[in-house]
């Protein structure tokens, strides 16, 4: 019985995995290859450009998929290479801000033309205005699930 009802959400599934490594193996691929970053760094450098160049480190976290021990240690590397900063918040010495430098600056933007062209050509091209209300309507629902 298990199996019959397993069936009618099985193969939905394992569809959207196998998308999701496809069209991740690609992203990943063209954003080291043209601009030497993985996603991840690209991700905190989108995340704080967006926001105007600085975060505090919770929100940060909470705007990434990673952990705060990776996401700690992904900053340590970043503020090394000179993509972002460490600044102590000073109204909270529990906190911090992470702040974009002009060189990280500089290459998000970069990043960003290439990597939106990719997903126009890719994603963008693939679906039309109803898929796509659709699929984030999906995808909202599946997230809920995953936040209880």
């Amino acid at each position: 019985m298990r199996a019959a009802a397993d069936s009618r959400w099985m193969a939905a599934w394992m569809l959207l995995v196998r998308t999701h490594s496809r069209f991740w193996d690609t992203v990943e691929e063209q954003m080291r290859r043209e601009h030497g970053l993985t996603m991840a760094r690209y991700d905190v450098l989108a995340q704080l450009e967006l926001a105007g160049g600085r975060l505090g480190l919770s929100n940060l976290a909470a705007a990434i998929a990673l952990s705060p021990s990776g996401l700690s240690k992904l900053l340590d590397r970043m503020d090394a290479s000179g993509l972002i900063r460490r600044e102590p918040d000073p109204d909270d010495q529990r906190a911090a801000f992470a702040t974009i430098t002009p060189r990280g600056r500089k290459l998000v933007r970069e990043a960003w033309r290439s990597h939106h062209a990719l997903l126009r050509r890719t994603f963008a091209a693939a679906l039309n205005d109803r898929d796509l209300a659709d699929l984030a309507r999906i995808m909202r629902k599946l997230d809920a699930t995953t936040r209880r």
